[in-house]
């Protein structure tokens, strides 16, 4: 008697049950009622909670991680192509003619500086000892250096944190002042108006080879580039002196060049290596290639994991929708007595599972911007509570945790989990969608 009762109601619609075109009011709101407690318990409602927490984790985390390395990329970018030039132009010995090749550079299309210097390692001591790289610039390049000797555009802090570059390359011969970074100052124990001595092996050449040049210095500044492999290691002289102090007569050693596009610096090295015959020329991605291929390598790997970890989240929605559909089949076989239709049903339990990944996402996504907009301070809250330096600079080079959020990495991020929330919920939709409300009412 009941299956024939089933069977003549299933051709009788029930209102809105079958009504109103697909993804309608009535199946929106059963959707969202299917997501609550049910009546044998609140099982399904804790694996919804846990499928959402899991989505929101997981997207949280990949933007966070994502931005952090993209920060770490840039800022380090920032710093080594502030710092230093795009490319580099030298040759067996010391460039005598440099000012002509230096005219010819700034004409060349593209080229918007060229730098003559001396870079070469000495032996400073004071009240400690220590081995550095001096560049030698002239006055007027050195104050175009920004992370030297101008302000950070972020965080609008100077970077030259004792003394001043006033008096660097006044003087005869460029003067006796010199600047040095503020770990260089703190290892050789000196600040502003100390002394420092340096020594270096190009000294004059006699039949037993060339000899030790040394001399003492002035601190005539202390800069902070804000990485502490700069800031260890790095000390810039007047050229003048350097050109004295080095042997390099009226010659320098190297020309650096910057570029409009440093990140298209393959455009530019035919035309700079005519400007310069006879002389080699590197650029800036050929000293660093291993480095920060390593760095690109280990960010698409990251990603890799990171989205795979996405997925697995949202699997879990697979398992609570297959426990609704276990708990809700007799509410399905009432629907389809009642006239709704195979792809109603499914389009139900469809949006049941949808809502958990969209509104997981969603939340992962404002979870992940917040944090990675407050990275700093809350770095230095936790520093504070667990009582330790959880980003030493000596380790990772920054002053702080470099993120920056790209917006096409969150938009792959953000489409990546819907799409997986979205496949998840196919087939215990499916399965929903095929139940017999016959067999399912049989037993009540």
């Amino acid at each position: 008697m009941m299956d024939a009762q089933a069977a003549k109601a299933r051709t009788t619609p029930a209102p809105g049950a079958g009504g109103g075109g697909p993804f309608s009011y009535f199946e929106w709101m059963v959707a969202r009622r299917y997501l609550g407690a049910t009546r044998s318990g609140k099982g399904v409602s804790l694996i919804s909670i846990i499928a959402f927490t899991g989505i929101l984790l997981a997207v949280a985390t990949l933007i966070i991680v994502m931005s952090v390395m993209q920060g770490f990329r840039t800022k380090l970018l920032d710093q080594l192509l502030g710092v230093n030039g795009h490319a580099f132009v030298q040759g067996e010995g010391p460039i005598m003619d440099y000012p002509a090749v230096i005219e010819r550079m700034r004409a060349t299309p593209g080229v918007i500086e060229a730098t003559p210097m001396i870079v070469a390692p000495v032996y400073a001591s004071a009240a400690g000892e220590t081995g550095i790289m001096i560049r030698a610039l002239s006055r007027e390049d050195i104050l175009k250096v920004n992370y030297v000797t101008g302000v950070d555009p972020e965080t609008g802090r100077r970077h030259v944190v004792g003394g001043s570059f006033e008096n660097f390359g006044v003087g005869r011969n460029g003067g006796n002042e010199i600047a040095i970074g503020n770990r260089v100052a703190w290892t050789l124990g000196v600040g502003p108006g100390d002394k420092v001595t340096l020594i270096s092996g190009r000294g004059a050449d006699t039949p037993f080879g060339p000899t030790l040049q040394k001399k003492t210095y002035t601190v005539g500044a202390i800069f902070e580039v804000g990485n502490s492999e700069f800031d260890s290691f790095i000390g810039f002289m007047p050229l003048k002196q350097a050109q004295i102090f080095f042997g390099y007569g009226e010659g320098v050693q190297q020309i650096e060049v910057k570029v409009e596009d440093p990140e298209r610096i393959k455009d530019y090295r035919d035309p700079i290596a005519l400007a310069a015959p006879g002389l080699e020329m590197r650029d800036w991605q050929q000293q660093n290639q291993s480095y920060f291929n390593a760095l690109e390598t280990e960010r698409s790997v990251m990603r890799l994991i990171l989205l795979l970890i996405v997925a697995v989240a949202a699997l879990n929605i697979i398992t609570g929708l297959i426990m609704l559909v276990k708990d809700k089949t007799r509410d399905i076989a009432v629907l389809r007595t009642m006239g709704a239709t195979q792809g109603s049903i499914m389009r139900i339990f469809f949006l049941s599972g949808s809502l958990i990944g969209v509104l997981g996402t969603f939340a992962g996504f404002v979870a992940g911007a917040l944090f990675v907009w407050n990275i700093d301070a809350i770095e230095t809250f936790l520093s504070a509570v667990f009582r330790t330096d959880l980003f030493p600079a000596d380790v990772y080079y920054f002053s702080a945790i470099p993120a920056k959020m790209e917006w096409d990495e969150v938009g792959r991020i953000v489409g990546w989990s819907l799409v997986m929330s979205f496949v998840s919920t196919i087939y215990p939709a499916r399965r929903a969608a095929r139940l017999d409300p016959v067999e399912a009412l049989r037993y009540e």
